[in-house]
């Protein structure tokens, strides 16, 4: 065998880096869901607000793809591309995600921990000033009915 029988054509290589890209993509991805994920543990909220960030996810996703497949493929949507996006959600899913969210929310617990006396300092304040507030109008509206 000579040495010319393992080279790669310059194609080939351009479609299996493209593919990575892909991959890596569709890993990147995934990623920026866990977050919207490790945010709703973090700071549990409605079901609107739930839906405006699937709603901005799925806008960014649609636009990365694009361009993606924009600048790497001059906007020709390719099966293989697609499929390697979907490969690298499910290869991150599998492999990392539960490993990615677990650390981030030990994080923020600790972050948040951190802060917890400042919290409860700041909650303690503004009660005393909304009840002394409450008294004042009071007062206040006491006295002008008076006149």
């Amino acid at each position: 065998m000579s040495r010319t029988d393992y080279v790669i054509s310059a194609g080939i290589l351009e479609e299996v880096l493209f593919l990575g890209i892909s991959v890596i993509t569709g890993a990147g991805l995934f990623f920026f869901y866990d977050l919207f994920r490790v945010f709703r543990r973090i700071a549990p909220h409605g079901e609107f607000w739930i839906a405006v960030e699937d709603f901005l996810y799925w806008l960014i996703c649609a636009v990365t793809v694009f361009v993606v497949l924009y600048r790497n493929n001059d906007g020709m949507i390719r099966g293989f591309a697609l499929g390697g996006v979907m490969l690298g959600m499910v290869l991150y899913l599998v492999v990392l995600s539960r490993l990615v969210i677990g650390v981030q929310v030990w994080i923020w617990h600790r972050i948040l921990a951190f802060f917890a006396p400042v919290t409860i300092f700041c909650r303690k304040i503004l009660h005393f000033l909304r009840k002394r507030l409450k008294k004042m109008k009071k007062v206040i509206k006491i006295g002008l009915c008076k006149r």
